[in-house]
């Protein structure tokens, strides 16, 4: 497999001769014309060094490897510039860490060299080289995901809210979900691998009964990408019956203008619920950049619920934010029947869990057992 070297410069006509300039190097040269466009080309696919101008129309260059640092710190980064304050160029060094600083007019040779030189710093710190078999079996495994449905219901009544989507591997070697994530984020397939997700959801949502919602697992990175905020996704069509589950793994500060990235996906249609409320990330900073329609209590915070004082008023005290706040709250990992009878006394509004079903094919209406 070749080395890929992503190319991003807002201007179209310089990207285009990059590219044809380095035609006859042994690596493969990609190119985008935004910092955004370039993250999106980052969480899809996977990209040994990126070489980016500075001065460029809502992040600058040193800003938008700084990001790529943080998410793809094995991907080694060039800054190519006609002009630099001196504060971009410290931030470039500093905050980016990059490799080297270039100057326009850049000679091709000047620039091979730095993109040979940035290649062989990666071997030199002994950058995992990708497996051309490795993504052979993530394409496999993901060809072989379907998808299982756990019912959501409102715990007062028992009536069926909604549905959780939920990915299963069928696949010797990439067994479970966990699996499938770890290969993405390491074969850079994540927007791959969530855009697999979502287009078997809509394969099945037609099926769903009506007036219920489908819940569907988001990793951060995809609100990055522009099929979706875009309403080109496979999802588009049925995007009001749809409540996108933001699962962290970093923060969603991270995720740059990430208040018009929700509210183009409000205004798209969809609702919005932050997952694992009380674990990792999902905190209440989170809470505040979101503003959810739902949130969803992590399963840590639920278990053994009845018996834990401790655990009980930190979620008696977030049921009466989120009300405030206008969002309905949802237990999930709910497995005892005195759980769901103590969380109806805290005023819990939506129960998921094995007390209420597990995940199945879909769409199988639970039989909950609520007082």
């Amino acid at each position: 497999m070749k080395p890929v070297v992503l190319i991003v410069d807002d201007e179209v006509e310089l990207t285009n001769s990059i590219r044809l300039a380095l035609r006859r190097e042994p690596f493969e040269v990609c190119t985008a014309n935004s910092a955004h466009e370039g993250l999106a080309i980052l969480a899809e696919r996977h990209v040994d060094v990126v070489v980016s101008d500075e001065r460029m129309p809502h992040m600058s260059g040193h800003e938008f490897l700084a990001r790529v640092r943080l998410a793809h710190p094995d991907v080694q980064r060039i800054i190519l510039t006609g002009e630099a304050s001196l504060q971009a160029t410290i931030a470039a060094i500093n905050d980016a860490e990059i490799y080297r600083f270039l100057l326009k007019p850049c000679p091709a040779h000047v620039l091979c060299e730095a993109v040979h030189g940035a290649l062989a710093a990666s071997e030199a710190v002994g950058r995992p080289v990708i497996d051309p078999a490795e993504v052979a079996t993530f394409e496999e495994a993901l060809a072989a995901c379907r998808m299982v449905y756990q019912p959501i219901v409102v715990a007062r009544t028992g009536a069926t809210y909604a549905y959780e989507a939920l990915v299963r591997v069928d696949h010797p070697t990439l067994t479970s979900p966990v699996d499938l994530i770890q290969a993405a984020t390491r074969l850079d397939r994540r927007f791959q691998m969530d855009r697999r997700v979502r287009a078997l959801v809509a394969a099945d949502i037609e099926s769903a009964p009506d007036g219920v919602a489908v819940f569907v697992n988001l990793l951060p990175e995809s609100l990055e990408d522009p099929d979706l905020l875009a309403g080109r996704d496979e999802l588009a069509p049925f995007r009001r019956r749809v409540v996108l589950e933001i699962t962290e793994r970093a923060p969603l500060s991270m995720i740059d203008d990430i208040d018009d990235r929700l509210a183009r996906l409000r205004s798209l249609g969809y609702r919005l619920a932050l997952d694992d409320l009380g674990a990792g990330y999902a905190g209440l900073t989170s809470l505040a950049t979101m503003q959810p329609d739902i949130v969803k209590f992590d399963m840590e915070l639920i278990q053994e619920i009845h018996r834990r004082p401790t655990q009980s008023a930190l979620v008696s005290a977030m049921i009466v934010v989120c009300r405030q706040l206008g969002s309905l709250t949802l237990a999930e990992g709910v497995e005892d029947p005195a759980e769901v009878d103590h969380l109806l006394t805290l005023g819990c509004d939506l129960l998921q869990g094995y007390a209420i079903a597990k995940p199945e094919p879909p769409f199988v209406a639970p039989t909950p057992h609520l007082p």
